[in-house]
């Protein structure tokens, strides 16, 4: 099967289909309480940082603002990824962006040492900095990577990383690479002893391959449901043992 998305709002000749209206309550927190910044220069402050995003990476979860919508804290995964992370263990964010979710985590006392952030487009992290005016204080790790490239920086994590948290980036890719994808993620945890591989991403109810179109080039993704993704985990997952799957799959009104 194989799907235009057009039809479901998303933008295609430019990532920028919609009016910031409001700040999603994590968001909001994180930029007046973490990065001091008064609620009456909050939408100027935002709608200026977010121009410097480049237009290669003509992503839904930008153009609608997806990452001011903090995931981790929705995540079943959250009280367990905190406690680790202050007893000494670390994290890596793949596919962080502009690192929304390590300052969560860092708001919420965790020591930014230990978080790692990684993302194909360098940019992202100095849009980060901006964002949240964080540069002199903030300790994360970025690494510029592409999961598909042999020699890339995350092989540099291996033995390194205890916990990897990824989210709208499964998404982004066919079945064929979707499947490539999940064995580098184990490589990475394969020596801590307690992995843990947390995370979200988009499905539909009904799974295949989707079209997603911008600026006259058609993208093919699979989506899935939690019957696709289980049968994706167990067929990456070979020749990695001990691996437990939990699927939870909420409407997007309840995401």
């Amino acid at each position: 099967m194989t799907t235009d998305l057009k039809p479901f709002g998303y933008p295609v000749d430019s990532i920028w289909d919609a009016e910031l209206l409001e700040v999603p309550e994590h968001a909001r927190r994180l930029l007046e309480e973490y990065s001091s910044i008064a609620p009456t220069e909050l939408m100027v402050h935002i709608n200026k940082v977010v121009t410097h995003i480049p237009a290669q990476y003509p992503y839904p979860c930008l153009g609608h603002y997806r990452f001011l919508d903090i995931q981790t804290v929705r995540s079943p995964a959250y009280s367990e990824i905190l406690t680790r992370l202050t007893q000494g263990e670390t994290l890596l964010d793949l596919g962080c962006c502009i690192g929304q979710e390590l300052r969560q985590l860092t708001f919420s006392d965790a020591p930014s040492s230990s978080l790692y952030g990684a993302d194909i487009c360098a940019e992202f992290f100095n849009i980060g900095y901006n964002l949240f005016r964080d540069r002199d204080t903030f300790s994360a790790t970025f690494l510029q990577a592409d999961l598909f490239e042999p020699t890339s920086a995350l092989t540099m994590l291996a033995g390194k990383i205890d916990m990897i948290w990824t989210a709208s980036v499964i998404h982004l890719w066919d079945w064929e690479k979707q499947q490539a994808a999940l064995p580098v993620m184990f490589r990475i945890l394969d020596t801590a002893p307690a992995p843990l591989l947390a995370g979200r991403f988009m499905g539909f109810s009904e799974p295949g391959d989707y079209i997603f179109e911008s600026k006259g080039k058609e993208e093919s993704f699979y989506r899935h449901n939690d019957i696709s993704f289980r049968k994706l985990f167990t067929e990456a997952s070979q020749g990695y043992e001990g691996w437990e799957l939990e699927v939870e799959a909420p409407t997007w009104e309840e995401t």
